[in-house]
């Protein structure tokens, strides 16, 4: 009688199921990875409300003023350096709900190769929102001291309300630069291994 091919194949079923309990121990998920999966959903939500209302209160940002009977308005669609300010937020609200979304379904098929694509993302809207907070500081700051060398007048001193939205404004998309930031990095970290 000939064993060989019985153990053969009882050790082969068992070498089998230890691969299959190995891959399920290395599939679980750790308390690392649960932490970085709750640190990347809350900072992709604060990138997202931080953005959105950026968007919002720059859009709704618009002053009426007499002076000497004649009516002055202040609006972010008159300076192209604020409308690509607020459209770069807009934008950056929507791709990083998309995102949100998007992480929160997959959350259990996360691999390197996702991370990677995360990693793109995060960079592209980083840099976008990051840009148009760049033109729309420059502009802002002519806004609130003017310019003597060119002649360009500061107009904050009598658009005070205007001036304190687009503050308001500029600070928010300035913590969805600093949470889009963090992201990169964490999405680098994590598609390192690919």
């Amino acid at each position: 009688m000939n064993l060989t091919p019985q153990l053969f194949c009882t050790f082969s079923s068992l070498f089998t199921m230890e691969i299959r309990e190995a891959n399920v121990r290395a599939k679980a998920p750790n308390k690392t990875d649960k932490f970085d999966l709750a640190t990347q959903i809350c900072l992709r939500i604060a990138a997202t409300a931080t953005a959105m209302a950026a968007a919002w209160v720059i859009f709704t940002a618009n002053q009426t003023v007499e002076v000497l009977g004649m009516s002055f308005d202040a609006r972010y669609s008159y300076s192209p350096a604020f409308k690509f300010f607020a459209y770069a937020n807009a934008i950056a609200f929507g791709f990083s709900l998309m995102s949100l979304f998007f992480l929160f379904f997959a959350r259990h098929a996360l691999t390197a190769t996702i991370y990677f694509f995360f990693f793109l993302h995060d960079l592209m809207m980083m840099s976008l929102v990051l840009s148009g907070f760049a033109a729309g500081t420059a502009i802002g700051m002519v806004a609130r001291d003017g310019n003597g060398h060119t002649g360009w007048l500061k107009i904050c001193d009598r658009f005070e309300k205007f001036c304190d939205k687009v503050t308001v404004s500029m600070a928010l998309s300035y913590v969805a630069v600093v949470c889009l930031l963090v992201l990169t990095v964490m999405s680098a970290g994590k598609s390192r291994q690919i």
